[in-house]
């Protein structure tokens, strides 16, 4: 049976519901500490998993109505998450990323969705994506790109505490719900015939959810484990060239190599 509109409703107030109530919570934490850079920090955490939220509600909308429109806004909310994810490690670093050029991809997918034909349908629990190679390719670039940066600029924070607590953010932001779509959809490609291509973003987008129940004991955690640098940084052009190198290569070997992204082809370029 499909469910995928229900479950749909049901992740998108969950988090946006508990997005709003940790807002509230530790913005009045954050303020007694003496640590002025969690404010920020919170916020742009918050506006992360906000998306995460409008992206849920916008696709149970797309399905209640049958509006492409409707469903390709929400695909644009989903991918400015990453924009606000390299804002909050931006401040986690006190290091300029260039964060700005996420807001660059997503207007070229968002110049793109609106060009092409983008045909979307309920399937079990999530929605499969027919024709959104381009936004899950530039999704999964950005979601490389700040593993990449994260993990090239952990020698900026002197603390041994401190560069332990980027793997525990990775985990409690995005990675544990991006690991469990990867197992369920690998179990899924060779058992229920779930099509990596096509389904697996929603599918991640579905279990994201289960960020929103282990981020407030990262964030109760941060003032005490985590210290950022006291000086502002820059990343050079030249790092950020290599970075976007490296996570362009990454994305190039996950297409190519695994056999079951056959399926991206130019027809999903362009439908």
């Amino acid at each position: 049976m499909c469910y995928s509109k229900e479950v749909q409703l049901t992740t998108g107030v969950t988090l946006g519901a508990f997005s709003a109530f940790y807002y509230v919570y530790y913005s009045i934490k954050y303020r007694a500490t003496a640590k002025p850079w969690l404010l920020p920090f919170l916020k742009y955490i918050i506006a992360t998993f906000a998306c995460a939220a409008g992206h849920q509600i916008f696709e149970f909308l797309s399905l209640a109505t049958g509006s492409q429109t409707i469903y390709k806004i929400g695909l644009i909310i989903s991918i400015s998450s990453m924009y606000f994810l390299l804002r909050s490690l931006e401040v986690i670093l006190n290091r300029r990323l260039h964060s700005w050029l996420a807001l660059i991809l997503t207007g070229a997918v968002a110049l793109h969705a609106f060009l092409v034909d983008m045909p979307f349908v309920a399937t079990s629990f999530y929605v499969r994506h027919s024709a959104a190679f381009i936004w899950a390719a530039a999704w999964l670039f950005l979601f490389i790109y700040f593993h990449v940066s994260a993990i090239a600029s952990r020698k900026l924070l002197a603390a041994d505490s401190s560069k332990k607590a980027i793997l525990a953010y990775f985990f409690a932001v995005i990675d544990l719900s991006f690991i469990l779509s990867v197992i369920y959809t690998l179990i899924g490609y060779f058992r229920f015939s779930v099509n990596v291509c096509a389904d697996s973003p929603s599918i991640w987008c579905t279990f994201f959810v289960i960020q929103v129940f282990i981020l407030p004991l990262f964030l109760s955690a941060v003032p005490r484990i985590l210290d950022a640098p006291e000086h502002k940084t820059n990343q050079t052009l030249k790092q950020t060239l290599i970075y976007l190198a490296i996570s362009l290569l990454i994305l190039a070997g996950l297409i190519s190599t695994l056999p079951f992204f056959q399926c991206l082809t130019l027809k999903f370029v362009f439908p």
